[in-house]
């Protein structure tokens, strides 16, 4: 195949990686932020509650689809045309959904809330309800950004590939997966600690604002967005000076359009009917808090089942296919997308555990925020440790083998969800659970470098894109996947138990409570049980991920 390539004196790249992690960082957080005040935005924009909360959703549905959606293309678009110039458009397509969502009006009487409301009233006749179109201009504004900050991971991790030979890729890899992880992990967390910091200093905003002579209203929620501005406009401009020497090759084939359209197509139908959900609230107390199966799964997953399997059939026949499935089948590229899915699937456990036990201990008290701050500090415990593990693990896969560096994070995890199986009880104190959380969380970040490293290094250079974008598409699924089976087995598990232990005859309410209580922490420690089993099983094409790449291998 033929290629072009271009070649300049390059900076550090450890600086690059650096430079063009804090967007990957701000896109993530941006996937969740939104959850911490969603009901705020109902309010502000006076809409009834109970009507539009379906609707509403979309502000994160929405989100979470395009981002997906976006790798899925971008980062073959970016082998095409350029990384550079995909990651300046990705950078400017986020900055404008920023721009939209902080600039809405909630009385849509101004901006592109007040031209979507005068084109609603001239096609129908009628005057639309202004907060429906504030809200709608908000969901658009969120999809909007979702397509850039998603494809910033893929081409991201493709950067990692131009600018670090194939011994050195796997730690930079693992980092960037990581804090795309991290983010939207604690994207509840910083959206509720700013919303919550704007509403404490109102007044002294206000008084602010007054002796600069600058008529602004008192931040609330749409700071957020307004923040993304000027952060992405010194991204633009910073990454433009470090990444004008990376040598990148540019592939000569054609974009696969059909192909492109049918997997977007189908991984749309799935998240949807899996519930497009892997958000995880820290009120949740229960498995039916965390979703489940939406009404009209069956047909969104057929549908997606159709539209793959035409996909598969377009990417056979397609001299340039979006994914070069013979080559994904054949090689590392096929066992570490399904490690990964599997990484996802256990990932979604851990997030799952800890909001869930937290609640379910306090479900009679009345300081719920004091709760949603122990699930902060205990997910933390997760979270944290599993994104600093990025590191060694990138460092013990240069020296002992991709294969062997999964597998060694995989039998770490395996280790610390059968001592959840094992210890969890009602009463066990919040340092045990932080430690086996802990262990949990870096066995699996010990699988962020390996895996990638071993997926794009299986790559040919001309397909950096496509293959990075299979590392965070699949953890994705995982987790999508993950969360909606949790719900449906959990909740029917549980069910059975209460069943077999309560009867049919009426009982104290109180002593109901402490029953499904109980029960509930039982639930909890056989889903780590499933986690340990999907990490037996991921073990086998972990272990064949091969071995590491030396200096001058291919």
């Amino acid at each position: 195949m033929s290629a072009v390539t271009t070649s300049r004196a390059r900076p550090n790249p450890w600086l690059i990686l650096l430079l063009v992690a804090i967007p990957v960082f701000i896109g993530s957080l941006d996937l969740t932020i939104v959850s911490a005040f969603l009901p705020e935005i109902i309010v502000q924009l006076e809409l009834p509650i109970q009507n539009v909360i379906d609707d509403a959703a979309w502000v994160v549905t929405g989100y979470l689809l395009a981002y997906t959606v976006s790798m899925t293309f971008m980062g073959r678009l970016s082998d095409i045309i350029g990384r550079r110039r995909t990651y300046f458009a990705c950078l400017v397509i986020f900055l404008i959904g920023s721009f939209i969502v902080a600039e809405v009006d909630p009385q849509a009487r101004s901006g592109i809330a007040g031209w979507l409301y005068n084109a609603a009233f001239r096609i129908t006749g009628e005057r639309p309800d202004a907060g429906g179109i504030a809200l709608i201009t908000i969901i658009i504004g969120r999809i909007v950004q979702a397509l850039g900050a998603g494809a910033l991971v893929p081409v991201s991790l493709a950067l990692v590939g131009d600018m670090f030979p194939r011994e050195k890729r796997a730690q930079p890899l693992g980092i960037i997966g990581a804090i795309d992880t991290l983010g939207w992990v604690l994207g509840h967390l910083y959206g509720g600690i700013m919303v919550n910091f704007f509403a404490a200093n109102a007044l002294g905003f206000e008084n602010l604002f007054a002796s600069l002579g600058l008529n602004w209203d008192v931040p609330d929620w749409r700071w957020l967005f307004w923040i993304n501005i000027p952060v992405t406009l010194i991204a633009i401009v910073v990454t433009a000076f470090a990444l004008r020497g990376v040598k990148h090759e540019r592939s000569k084939a054609r974009f696969d359009l059909l192909g492109a359209l049918l997997i977007a197509g189908s991984i749309t139908c799935l998240v949807l009917g899996l519930g497009a959900n892997i958000e995880i609230s820290s009120s949740a107390s229960s498995f039916t808090d965390l979703g489940g199966l939406p009404p009209y799964a069956a047909p969104l997953l057929a549908a997606a089942a159709v539209m793959f399997a035409a996909f598969v059939f377009v990417e056979l026949r397609h001299p340039y296919p979006l994914f070069d499935l013979r080559r994904i089948v054949r090689g590392s590229t096929g066992r570490g997308s399904l490690v990964n899915l599997l990484v996802g699937f256990c990932l979604m456990i851990g997030l799952v555990s800890v909001p869930i036990l937290v609640n379910i201990r306090v479900a009679d008290a009345t300081n719920l925020s004091a709760a949603a701050l122990q699930v902060g500090i205990l997910l933390s415990a997760f979270t944290v440790p599993m994104a600093l593990a990025a590191i060694p693990g990138g460092w013990l896969a240069a020296r002992v083998g991709y294969g062997r560096a999964a597998s060694i994070g995989l039998g770490l995890a395996l280790i610390g969800f059968l001592l959840i199986w094992r210890t969890w009880t009602l009463d066990m104190s919040d340092a045990l659970v932080a430690v086996q959380m802990a262990i949990v969380g870096i066995g699996i970040g010990l699988t962020f470098s390996p895996i990638s490293a071993a997926v794009i290094n299986d790559a040919e250079d001309d397909r950096l894109g496509a293959s990075s974008a299979l590392v965070i598409i699949m953890r994705l699924l995982g987790m999508t996947i993950s969360i909606s089976l949790l719900t449906a087995l959990a909740s029917q598990r549980l069910g059975i138990l209460a069943a077999a232990e309560l009867g049919a005859e009426v009982v104290d309410p109180f002593a109901a409570i402490d029953v499904y209580s109980r029960l509930t922490v039982q639930v909890l420690g056989e889903i780590n049980l499933v986690g340990a089993i999907i990490c037996i099983v991921a073990l086998i094409p972990a272990w064949r991920l091969g071995k590491r790449i030396v200096s001058g291998g291919g």
